[in-house]
């Protein structure tokens, strides 16, 4: 009887459809935003089927073509501000929506999330997006982002269920650009899975290790780690991991500087956590940060960290790293100075990193915060429900309300037990 049973409820469950979530991301570099959406998409597949969409071939899309998940490469989805290119884009994006037929799309970095839900609610299916950072309005943007930035954000929140930001700091700048949109903004803090690595005791060679993992962008002040760690003893090393546009002036720097022999450029890799442990000072030099990931990886590795106190870092870091003004060499240096002299300090900072780590960026808070928040945008839009009328292509009417081209339907724990109701407005 109880094996009967058991076999019912499995032919029962292989019935019920996941819902479906489209991440979309403008690049798939090696960075913060691509790891969040890599790590959601790994962990969510028991709950949901998820496929990422991003505009070029790179980390995020070997990773996920890897670990057996879907990838759509929407070519003219570019960073850039290109008019022309953009509106292919987002006819690309709505082509795509329509053949994969998410019930929900979640957008990441501000391109491909302003298209995301713009597509998403011409299609009548809910949209979450996450704010990674905000740098309009900084040197980093050209002057023409930071103009169109605000009210693009703010169109975006109209047409999506829910905002997301990763930090209080991105809650403030959102509150402040999103008038009447506050409803909506959900903060759900990063988190990174924990692993064995951890700092351990190097060798006896009186060798302190320095490293900094980042894209080599002009929001990362490389320049200016540089010219601090050139003040450090001779004895101290920096390795520098990552890749990007600026790389080669370091390079030229590093020359300039004599550090030739004391500087390794890794470029982008796959070994951070390694190579963390085996060091013993991290640094994040920078212009502006939301909540960056490196930090965090740092932490986890029970690492003491210095960092630019700028954004959201210091709600990061806590009391448990060193905050320096951004662009300033003397008070870097003096702080890498201080941390290469003194042991002691460096395992007690390393220490307080790392039980900040447990306390505060465990992943799966944020893996239950996140799979909640899909479930109740859902359910939300489930309750919406409603029979479009003038519809005149084949389909069906689908789970998350849209009409679905192409797609037999399927049981789904999502559809509504009530019959639709006629249409009367947007999903809500």
């Amino acid at each position: 009887m109880r094996t009967s049973f058991a076999s019912s409820f499995r032919q029962i469950n292989d019935n019920i459809a996941k819902p479906r979530i489209l991440y979309v991301i403008t690049r798939a570099e090696h960075g913060g935003a691509q790891m969040h959406v890599l790590k959601l998409a790994l962990s969510l597949r028991s709950e949901f089927e998820v496929e990422v969409a991003t505009g070029e071939e790179g980390f995020l899309t070997k990773a996920c073509r890897q670990s057996g998940i879907p990838v759509h490469v929407i070519s003219s989805l570019q960073r850039e501000i290109r008019p022309l290119k953009d509106a292919r884009a987002c006819w690309a994006l709505y082509r795509l929506v329509r053949r994969v037929c998410p019930d929900l799309i979640h957008g990441h970095t501000f391109k491909a999330g302003f298209l995301g839900r713009i597509v998403a609610r011409t299609l009548n299916i809910p949209s979450v997006y996450t704010l990674h950072s905000w740098l309009f309005g900084t040197a980093a943007t050209p002057t023409r982002w930071s103009i169109f930035a605000g009210p693009c954000e703010w169109l975006g929140a109209l047409c999506c269920q829910r905002v997301v930001t990763i930090s209080n700091e991105g809650e403030g700048l959102l509150r402040k650009y999103l008038k009447g949109a506050a409803s909506k903004i959900v903060t759900i803090r990063n988190g990174i899975p924990d692993c064995g690595e951890r700092k351990c005791a190097n060798d006896n060679d009186g060798v302190v290790r320095v490293i900094m993992v980042a894209r080599f962008t002009k929001v990362k002040e490389f320049d200016i780690l540089l010219r601090a760690f050139a003040a450090t003893p001779a004895s101290t090393t920096l390795q520098l991991v990552g890749d990007g546009p600026t790389r080669s002036g370091c390079e030229t720097l590093v020359r300039e500087l004599g550090l030739v022999h004391r500087v390794q450029f890794l470029g982008s890799r796959d070994d951070v956590p390694s190579l963390l442990a085996k060091s013993d000072i991290f640094v994040l030099a920078s212009k502006y940060e939301m909540s960056p990931i490196s930090i965090l990886e740092a932490m986890r590795a029970g690492l003491p960290t210095i960092a630019s106190n700028v954004g959201g870092v210091k709600e990061v870091l806590g009391d448990a790293g060193i905050l320096v003004p951004a662009g300033s060499v003397d008070c870097l240096s003096k702080a890498l100075t201080d941390l290469v002299g003194n042991t002691d300090l460096r395992i007690r900072m390393g220490q307080a990193a790392r039980l900040r780590f447990e306390q505060h960026y465990d992943f799966r808070r944020q893996l239950a915060l996140t799979s909640s928040l899909y479930k109740e945008v859902l359910l939300g839009a489930s309750r919406c429900l409603a029979e479009p009328v003038g519809v005149n292509v084949p389909g069906y009417f689908g789970r998350s309300g849209s009409v679905i081209l192409g797609r037999k339907p399927q049981m789904s724990i999502w559809q509504p037990q009530e019959q639709a109701r006629k249409f009367r407005g947007p999903v809500c």
